[in-house]
């Protein structure tokens, strides 16, 4: 089967209709040339499964296998996977990354709540990052992370915000130090040495796009969307 994930086309055949069923929403009967073709084994995600949290299945656990080797593969096309949560507003996008447990999701629901119908939620756990020149576009991903949300969409990506938990809401630009280490925090490790620079050149070149960064401290109430929103969309 072929799909379009971060407008690369990608052969794949699914095993488990957990992951079949996010998937589809990617199906791609283009003409275009494969750029990925996915090999995964059957021992890869029963490895993954083993390491999981009780109540995952096979198909949870090929979803992450999936992702894992989809990544690493798209590097050579200047994609990268961020580690957030993704909304678009205005016809932009922008990723809540930090660190787990930090509250991605449970920032991007308090816009939900605020802004309504404004907002749509692309990927809540893995999307793609593509840089083009001084441009890069965000992608919704079959990678859904356990969260159901998996939507086969992109737009220009304005912004990427990493949170971290406060008494108070704030926003400030990062150094260019505390800028590098979050976006490398935020993608795929355990890379061979040649894909290890790629990467290094794909974060340099997303740093150098017309995407902005910020650090969002925020506690859990309604608030820290506003104070968000006012800062970095407004």
């Amino acid at each position: 089967m072929r799909y379009l994930i971060a407008d690369l086309v990608t052969e794949y055949t699914p095993r488990y209709d957990y992951f079949n069923l996010f998937i589809e929403k990617f199906k791609y009967n283009g003409k275009r040339s494969t750029n990925i073709n996915l090999s995964v084994s059957q021992d890869y995600i029963d490895d993954v499964y083993k390491r999981m949290n009780e109540g995952k299945n096979f198909g949870y656990a090929e979803s992450f296998a999936v992702g894992n080797i989809f990544f690493k593969s798209a590097i050579r096309f200047k994609t990268m996977m961020i580690h957030s949560s993704a909304l678009v507003i205005n016809d932009g996008a922008y990723l809540f990354a930090g660190k787990s447990g930090v509250g991605k999701s449970t920032h991007t629901q308090l816009w939900k709540r605020a802004f309504g119908d404004k907002i749509s939620i692309i990927n809540d756990d893995k999307p793609a990052v593509r840089v083009f020149g001084k441009d890069s576009v965000a992608y919704g991903t079959p990678f859904d992370g356990g969260s159901g949300i998996a939507e086969n969409t992109s737009a220009p990506l304005k912004a990427i915000v990493f949170i971290e938990r406060g008494e108070f809401n704030s926003v400030r630009i990062p150094t260019s130090d505390e800028l590098i280490n979050c976006l490398y925090s935020s993608t795929v490790h355990m890379l061979n040495a040649s894909s290890a620079k790629l990467m290094l050149d794909n974060i340099d070149a997303l740093v150098n796009s017309n995407a902005k960064f910020y650090i969002l401290t925020c506690n859990t109430d309604i608030s820290a969307a506003y104070t968000a929103y006012n800062a970095i969309v407004k």
